[in-house]
């Protein structure tokens, strides 16, 4: 009786405006945010509140839709300030989205909101980790996509291992930060930040993606599905990369829950990656463009299966599609 009396006051006094700007049903929002053990009346008050309101908007990104906010913004902050009010102890939330989905975008604001609410919530790019301008090179050198970074073995495992877990023991978080402007889009570390969030997320293209058991049948697989025509030096490299990933496999051990900002097809993150640089480009003058722009979109298609980039076992999948537009939303019951 009293999810009926629920659902029933919550469609009555959630938005039309809104709501049929959604591509699925409200009753499917409802129940999504019921799954984070969200109440969907008091959710509604809270994020639709004048004084809340006059925080959140200045932070938005021009032309942001109502469901990038209503659907995936307000509800995972929502559970980032439920895990403020019930856990006692640091904790680490993973976030994983191919280039360009949105993620830094998603990170900013919440840092952004989060530090004028002054709550202890930091969010942190996997890409901060990256590893120095010149062991990167080494790392990076003969790679066949001819790219300066991204792939899994560009990071520092050992700081990035050492660093979260003196987090989670004692609070203090040591990161370095990274700008991928630097070194005429090559990147270099910029400096070092010390925070003491209670709550961290730790946001990445490949975030809580595993290692698979048999990459040959995938290659084959995905040959003939993606029409990849992986060159030689690609499998190889493929072979190197998945023997990598053991190694950040102990990373997300780490992780309280993982939310996966999922595309609706994997080819969507050609036309983001663009994007997303060529705002760079515009912002800070430099950035990735033409032949090496290309290589980019090429290893990010290459050097990890796409099944397993499209099939992160996350407990909360936001699904989008080329626009951002959120096409489906599912989770695993949360309890606080």
């Amino acid at each position: 009786m009293i999810d009926k009396d629920i659902s029933y006051n919550f469609n009555h006094i959630f938005p039309h405006d809104i709501s049929d700007d959604f591509l699925f049903t409200l009753d499917n929002y409802r129940l999504f945010l019921e799954g984070l053990s969200i109440n969907p009346i008091l959710f509604y008050h809270k994020w639709s509140d004048i004084n809340t309101q006059a925080i959140i908007d200045k932070y938005w990104k021009q032309n942001t839709k109502s469901d990038w906010k209503w659907c995936l913004t307000f509800p995972f902050f929502n559970l980032l300030e439920n895990y403020l009010h019930t856990i006692n102890k640091p904790i680490i939330i993973g976030f994983s989205g191919l280039p360009g989905s949105g993620k830094s975008t998603l990170g900013l604001w919440i840092d952004s909101v989060a530090k004028d609410l002054s709550l202890d919530i930091k969010v942190i790019s996997l890409d901060d980790f990256y590893l120095p301008g010149q062991e990167m090179d080494i790392a990076m050198k003969a790679n066949p996509w001819n790219v300066p970074r991204g792939f899994p073995g560009s990071h520092s495992l050992d700081l990035l291992n050492q660093s979260l877990d003196i987090f989670l023991e004692t609070g203090v978080l040591n990161s370095p930060t990274f700008d991928k402007s630097l070194r005429d889009g090559k990147g270099d570390r910029s400096g070092w930040i010390e925070v003491k969030p209670r709550v961290l997320i730790l946001e990445g293209w490949f975030v809580g993606c595993e290692p698979v058991s048999d990459l040959s049948k995938i290659d084959d697989f995905a040959e003939d599905k993606f029409n990849l025509s992986l060159s030689e030096s690609e499998k190889y490299y493929r072979i190197l990369i998945q023997e990598s990933l053991h190694e950040y496999s102990k990373i997300w051990k780490k992780l309280e829950k993982i939310w996966h900002l999922k595309s609706s097809q994997f080819n969507n993150t050609i036309l983001w990656k663009s994007q997303q640089e060529e705002e760079m480009i515009n912002l800070k003058g430099s950035g990735l463009k033409g032949n090496n722009l290309s290589n980019f979109v090429r290893m990010i298609q290459t050097s990890i299966p796409q099944q397993s980039l499209s099939f992160i076992n996350s407990d909360t999948t936001v699904e989008i599609n080329q626009n951002r537009r959120i096409k489906k939303l599912k989770t695993t019951k949360y309890h606080f």
